[in-house]
């Protein structure tokens, strides 16, 4: 039994650290609930604007276009809009870019958790929370239209739910990459500019990617930006059945482990340099 036993004080000890800097990073975004509360708003109104928009395109296509209907797109308006937040769609906040660039960088090294999944679990915990004030009154508004979808195979909820944490684990994980590349340039808010215009962009946040036409949208699919926001939308209004949502949600865990493994050795990197550089 000690074998057993001491294997799973090991796992503890290694997983309770992250578990707590993500309950530490929930209850920081619970802070900023008056925030929520504007951001909502603000949400609501350019989800009306947008569903304008789009379903006055679907008319004119002829009530369907790229395997939407009017009541898919409401659907994919809102569930998108209410995981903007929870997937750094305006660039996260760049603390972990000004910690490396005043040189706070290193006494994170010194301390006895890993720097890229220290920071990744406090910015996943301020994540999850933002579903709560954000995404669900954002689903009861567009519930209240009577024109959302929804995925008629109860098995699509659960996937939906674990594709939901799946963007918000690469989305988080690709900002990370983003800050990370401090060590390299004096100021990386221009590439994080370059990443909020291109990525939301390819990740479908103003036009579903199903609209985009052929060669962008395989552009599209064919980086991570595209498995970020579509997936739990596509899912959980019915869009795919959940054959296919098992498929994309294979295709994040997938994209997820390929940016860790980049974003890891990026760190390692980084360190090297920050070793040479101050000794």
């Amino acid at each position: 039994m000690s074998g057993p036993t001491a294997l799973l004080r090991s796992v503890r000890s290694i997983v309770l650290p992250y578990a707590r800097l993500t309950v530490a990073g929930f209850r920081q975004q619970s802070t900023y609930l008056g925030a929520a509360v504007a951001g909502v708003f603000t949400n609501a109104v350019f989800g009306f604007i947008k569903m304008a928009i789009l379903l006055a395109t679907l008319s004119g296509a002829g009530g369907a276009a790229g395997g939407y209907t009017p009541q898919l797109m409401v659907s994919y308006i809102f569930l998108s809009q209410g995981m903007l937040t929870a997937i750094g769609a305006f660039g996260g906040d760049g603390s972990l870019a000004e910690r490396i660039r005043n040189g706070d960088i290193a006494i994170d090294f010194l301390r006895p958790v890993d720097v890229q999944f220290a920071t990744l679990a406090t910015a996943i915990g301020g994540a999850i929370y933002s579903l709560i004030p954000r995404a669900l009154p954002l689903v009861v508004i567009g519930a209240a239209t009577s024109m959302m979808a929804w995925a008629g195979e109860a098995a699509a909820y659960p996937l939906g739910v674990l594709s939901v944490l799946l963007s918000i684990v690469l989305a988080q994980a690709l900002l990370y990459c983003v800050q990370i590349l401090g060590f390299w340039v004096v100021d990386t808010r221009g590439i994080q500019m370059f990443y909020v215009v291109a990525g939301t962009f390819l990740m479908g946040m103003f036009v579903p990617v199903g609209l985009f036409p052929g060669w962008l949208a395989r552009i599209a699919e064919y980086t991570p930006f595209g498995w970020i926001l579509m997936p739990p939308c596509d899912i959980l209004s019915g869009r795919i059945d959940a054959a296919a949502g098992l498929t994309a949600v294979a295709v994040q865990a997938g994209w997820s482990v390929a940016v860790l493994a980049l974003g890891h050795a990026l760190t390692l990197a980084g360190r090297r340099r920050l070793e040479v550089q101050g000794g």
